[in-house]
């Protein structure tokens, strides 16, 4: 059987559209190697979870991400700054709420899933440029454009797995919020 999380594997809330339309923009001018890849929030895979561990069953992991899925409600984002890694150019889009997104990572660190290690805490953000190395100019005229203001909906969550060349995410499973309500004393209807 083929060992589909071989290479890194990610497991990410997806953007929705026009918001990612606005990400992928910059990245064109700013980081063109990545501009085409997902428009997205990481959960596992650059912050308190690494990757996706390779050599479990991918019936297991996606089995769980849809569970985990189930429990989640559609929720309302927004970006609040731009900040970068220090002594990095990794530069990047903090969101806000930021429980949520903690609260999606600790389903998944709490799940059958086994994730690398990884030594960065978690912050949950968009990130737009990654390069390691400092680009002062190109910060500069980064945080010279206006961040875009508009609040999006986060409603899926997405497993995916870069090519061989590190540069080509693949889609290998999605999985929607639920779309169930909340009733005036908390229970799902």
């Amino acid at each position: 059987m083929d060992n589909i999380f071989a290479t890194p594997t990610y497991i990410v809330v997806n953007l929705p559209s026009p918001v990612a339309e606005d990400i992928r923009e910059i990245r064109r001018r700013f980081d063109p190697e990545r501009a085409d890849m997902s428009a997205e929030i990481t959960l596992a895979g650059s912050g308190g979870l690494g990757t996706v561990m390779d050599g479990q069953s991918p019936e297991t992991v996606f089995a769980e991400v849809d569970r985990i899925a189930a429990k989640m409600q559609p929720f309302e984002a927004e970006f609040s700054e731009l900040s970068r890694f220090p002594a990095t150019g990794i530069c990047y889009y903090i969101v806000r709420p930021a429980v949520p997104f903690v609260e999606l990572q600790k389903m998944l660190a709490d799940s059958a899933i086994v994730f690398n290690p990884c030594p960065f805490p978690y912050i949950p953000h968009c990130t737009l440029i990654l390069h390691e190395d400092e680009q002062e100019l190109k910060l500069r005229e980064l945080r010279s454009l206006p961040i875009p203001n508009a609040k999006f909906m986060i409603d899926t969550v997405s497993v995916y797995r870069l090519n061989e060349a590190m540069l080509e995410p693949v889609l290998l499973h999605r999985a929607n919020f639920s779309m169930k309500s909340i009733d005036m004393h908390g229970f799902m209807v």
